[in-house]
């Protein structure tokens, strides 16, 4: 895994390449197709995209994990601010909506002005406010710095998907995306983990102080190895045959008569440095930020029943499965069970890391093949495949978050506060946990 600093992969010499449709292994076209351009990312060699997808990946893990790692050390600290147990939630619900909002302010800088520098920018934040977390001595300070650890790795969130799609063609982009959605939302799940065991035994600022390491480790493992991915693919370069190029880009209603399969091209040393560039040379002048790009623009995007269903889906689902217990269990388990740190982050993390787990591993190449078997289906019929084809994936969450739902329900009605020690059904909310959480992994991507 080294850079080729041969001359034979020069820009100059691959701008000279015939352009040919470029297909898989499979003989399908490429969507999209690749440029000559040694700066275009769906020319970047494997084992460069699939660095950058494990990047994106941890930066979405560490996302989650910077909200999420106090989460069963809530009672001691609430305990040494004099507050309420309740209240000492609140730091984990700012930080939580804070996190909502960073998607939002981040996109549109990564659009004009690269992923790399708000990659940068983002963890960047998450260290400074893990850091500041940590050394808080009123909860008001704390109450700031949890927003902050919330708002600034959350571009991760939003930019992760983005570049999935920069850097991967259509076939791969469910596999990419489930490892994605995987350390995403397996971040809140670890974290409550790990987070009862330094709470119990370094005390409850040390869950900011190891989540400020991460968050340090992270940036300079990102300055170094993450290339820029943003890259404006020119118009018409690509030809198909027969018919013109709108056919194949945005009906693909013929397959090609001949194709060619597709083979990374070596990535140069030089054009490696270029990529690494801030502000990104390649950034053309028509690429400007504009005020509309900030509200307008995405939300326009809720007109679309595709869009829309998918986002309620997942965030109602994410709210019972993964936030609710967050904020919830710790004060919960510990009057009803007397759990310390260490178990109350095993009631919350254990169940639905398994059923996260599972989940992802199955969904992510079923929605492959589902999409592979659509496309070739509808080229046979001189038709285009849907990309929503990916949407029948989600039958099996839709049944089983309802059932986990009702068991976990049950479990906590039929608890008798005179009788706790005879009566807690841990086994019914861990499968409560696993159940509910497959209907939002198993969603397709």
């Amino acid at each position: 895994m080294t850079l080729d600093n041969s001359s034979q992969t020069d820009e100059k010499q691959l701008e000279h390449i015939p352009v040919k449709v470029k297909v898989d292994s499979t003989g399908l076209p490429l969507l999209p197709q690749p440029s000559t351009s040694p700066f275009d990312p769906l020319n970047y060699p494997n084992w460069l995209k699939y660095t950058i997808l494990g990047e994106i990946c941890m930066l979405a893990f560490l996302g989650t994990l910077n909200v999420a790692v106090i989460n069963p050390a809530v009672v001691p600290l609430s305990t040494e601010f004099g507050i309420a147990d309740v209240t000492g939630t609140y730091q984990t619900t700012i930080a939580i909506g804070a996190g909502a909002l960073g998607p939002v302010f981040f996109t549109p800088f990564a659009n004009v002005y690269g992923r790399r520098p708000v990659y940068l920018l983002s963890v960047l934040i998450g260290f400074a406010s893990a850091l500041g977390s940590a050394r808080s001595k009123s909860y008001g300070t704390l109450m700031f710095a949890r927003a902050m650890n919330g708002f600034g790795p959350s571009a991760a969130f939003g930019l992760g998907a983005g570049t999935v799609v920069d850097v991967f063609f259509m076939h791969e982009r469910g596999k990419a995306m489930g490892l994605f959605t995987l350390m995403y939302t397996n971040g809140s799940h670890v974290a409550p983990i790990v987070g009862g065991y330094i709470a119990r035994d370094l005390g409850w600022r040390w869950c900011f102080y190891v989540s400020a390491i991460l968050n340090g480790a992270m940036f300079m493992i990102c300055f170094f190895f993450m290339p820029e991915t943003l890259f404006d693919r020119p118009e018409g370069q690509v030809q198909t045959t027969p018919g013109p190029q709108s056919e194949f880009y945005e009906g693909e209603t013929q397959p090609p008569s001949a194709g060619e399969p597709f083979k990374s091209p070596p990535m140069s040393l030089k054009t490696y440095l270029n990529r690494m560039q801030i502000p990104d040379p390649q950034r053309p002048p028509s690429r400007r930020l504009k005020m509309n790009q900030f509200i307008i623009k995405p939300f326009s995007m809720l007109k679309y029943p595709s869009v829309i269903f998918p986002a309620l889906f997942f965030a109602v689902n994410y709210g019972l499965a993964s936030i609710e217990p967050a904020l919830t269990l710790a004060p919960l388990f510990t009057e009803l069970y007397q759990f310390d740190t260490v178990r109350n982050g095993l009631a919350n993390g254990v169940s639905l890391l398994v059923g996260g787990s599972l989940g992802e591993l199955c969904s992510s190449p079923i929605t492959d093949k589902m999409m592979q078997r659509a496309r070739r289906r509808a080229l046979s019929h001189g038709k285009p495949a849907s990309a929503e084809i990916r949407l029948q994936g989600i039958w099996t969450g839709a049944f089983a978050v309802p059932a986990g739902l009702l068991i976990h329900t049950n479990t906590l009605l039929e608890i008798n506060y005179g009788q706790m020690a005879s009566r807690c059904d841990l086994p019914g909310h861990l499968l409560h946990r696993v159940l509910a959480w497959q209907s939002l992994v198993l969603a397709p991507r």
